[in-house]
């Protein structure tokens, strides 16, 4: 028989073939259970059909052996032998909200194409002709994929399924991006159902319906999410199975990084020391605007000059990076943070180095520390016109200032940017020439090599520690990816230390401001 026809009769039979089930069972849920059976049996059997007049006593007779199976199967189900360990009767769950809650829970595993024709059927009330007209499919096809979606909803149901760690205890992850173009991915990871589907398939790779027993959130809200992580290849695709596509630097990769290179940070720590209470006159004695400054100010800037030497300037202009292209054609990295994946309770001196000039090559530098839990240095420099402000009070050169240069200029003096005094106004940090800025480097130039040689060993030793907690696909990226912890684990941990020590202590805003100086570029 043609299928087409087949496909017809079945149609015709199905109303009543429904009524039958119901008749013979104790719910509209096994009814229909039953005449999904019963109608794929009959496809099954279709080839046994000689004469076409003879289809719908076959049917009737496939549906009668089908109905006999179904009773023995039911009859061994339920039957169980009484022992003595059985649960009290008063003490058992419902059995009704029981399996409502195991059917609800299967609703949310269900794929998309499936859950549609269940909704679509069981809950809208639609018949198959107008599903099929819905999902732009053929009838047959509706009426397998409802047929499927009862399989695998009576499958689930009698699986114990266990959900994941992430479903009570999310993972928090911070996207980061390093790259020579424009970042797209900045609000990708704002959802915590995103962030904790990169986390469930960083080391394993799952299906969907595997990925929302982990993470304990129902499929029909993760597969926009799925959808829009795979389209930005933050997530690639096996199959089925989904497997996360960026490095994330986890808590466990950060305390065994903070635990193996702890020696190498108290190294770099007391070579500072060392070299800063060695040369303190030397400096001193350039002669520099602040030579004068007080003990705590002169600590923070001889820390912060010497790292930015080491770990900039010698360290990493002999990095070379090789950078990877995204979907769009920018060079860039793209890697994951868990909170608290920084440097485990020291995150507070997250390390970063900037500067800004002006016109004449003048500039301000500045290190990025929150020092005492706020960024006190920097507020100002993102803005050109208040650089070229600050450095003209740097060299001394205020009359040319119009009324809206003196009003930042006062805002600057409230702020402890800039001091007015009775010699007028001056910036609140040291200012070198470019001379007394070489004497400065000639000072501390073998303690600068000592460190970068230190930062170097970090780098390798956090590299190797990396590719122990990263997946095969991305080992290739853990040399460049330890390049990007280099400020971290060379600069933010040694002055952590430091603040430990009270070697350096927190900025109260008086004296010279901690980590800022400025560089003229000519007398």
């Amino acid at each position: 028989m043609e299928k087409q026809e087949l496909d017809t009769r079945v149609t015709e039979i199905a109303r009543n073939l429904l009524s039958y089930c119901t008749a013979r069972t104790s719910n509209q849920f096994d009814a229909e259970d039953l005449a999904h059976e019963i109608i794929l049996a009959i496809y099954q059997s279709a080839g046994h059909i000689r004469k076409p007049e003879a289809i719908y006593g076959f049917m009737w007779g496939v549906a009668g052996n089908v109905y006999r199976q179904w009773c023995k199967d039911r009859a061994k189900e339920k039957a169980c032998a009484l022992t003595e360990d059985c649960p009290d009767m008063e003490e058992t769950p419902d059995e009704n909200d029981s399996v409502l809650c195991l059917l609800r829970r299967e609703l949310t595993l269900l794929s998309e194409k499936y859950r549609k024709a269940v909704i679509l059927y069981y809950i809208d009330n639609k018949s198959c002709s107008e599903i099929s007209d819905c999902l732009k499919v053929s009838e047959s096809m509706v009426k397998y994929l409802l047929f499927k979606s009862r399989q695998i909803l009576k499958e689930g149901m009698n699986m114990e399924r266990n959900y994941g760690q992430q479903s009570y205890n999310p993972k928090e992850l911070s996207l980061m991006f390093w790259g020579k173009g424009s970042n797209r991915y900045c609000q990708l990871c704002d959802s915590k159902i995103s962030q904790n589907i990169l986390f469930a398939c960083y080391n394993d790779k799952l299906s969907a319906e595997q990925i929302s027993l982990e993470i304990g959130v129902s499929l029909p809200y993760m597969e926009d999410k799925l959808t829009e992580l795979c389209e930005y290849e933050l997530l690639k695709k096996d199959g089925n199975r989904y497997y996360t596509n960026i490095v994330i630097f986890t808590k466990d990769f950060v305390n065994e990084v903070n635990a193996k290179t702890s020696r190498l940070h108290e190294k770099i720590a007391d070579l500072l020391t060392e070299a800063i209470a060695k040369h303190e006159g030397d400096v001193r004695k350039i002669g520099f605007y602040g030579a004068d400054m007080g003990k705590s100010p002169f600590a923070w800037q001889m820390v912060s000059f010497v790292l930015y030497w080491s770990v900039v300037e010698i360290l990493q202009n002999k990095v070379e990076l090789v950078y990877p292209r995204d979907k769009f054609g920018t060079e860039c990295f793209l890697w994951g943070v868990e909170n608290g994946g920084w440097n485990s309770g020291k995150s507070k001196f997250c390390f970063g180095i900037s500067n800004a000039a002006n016109s004449a090559g003048d500039h301000v530098q500045f290190m990025d520390f929150p020092i005492n839990g706020e960024m006190v240095h920097h507020y100002y420099f993102d803005r050109q016109n208040a650089v070229n402000i600050f450095l003209d009070i740097a060299r001394g050169s205020i009359e040319h200032f119009s009324e809206n240069d003196k009003a930042l200029a006062a805002d600057m003096i409230r702020k402890g940017y800039v001091v007015s005094d009775v010699g007028g106004l001056s910036v609140n940090a040291p200012v070198f020439t470019k001379e007394q800025h070489m004497e400065l480097k000639n000072i501390f130039a073998d303690t600068a090599v000592q460190i970068a040689e230190e930062a170097g060993k970090l780098m390798e030793t956090v590299t190797e520690i990396l590719k122990n907690h990263i997946p095969l696909h991305l080992k290739k990226l853990a040399k460049d990816m330890a390049y990007f912890r280099l400020f971290e684990d060379a600069a933010a941990s040694p002055v952590a230390i430091l603040y430990e020590r009270r070697y350096l202590l927190p900025y109260d805003g008086r004296g010279m401001l901690p980590t800022t100086y400025v560089i003229l570029n000519r007398p």
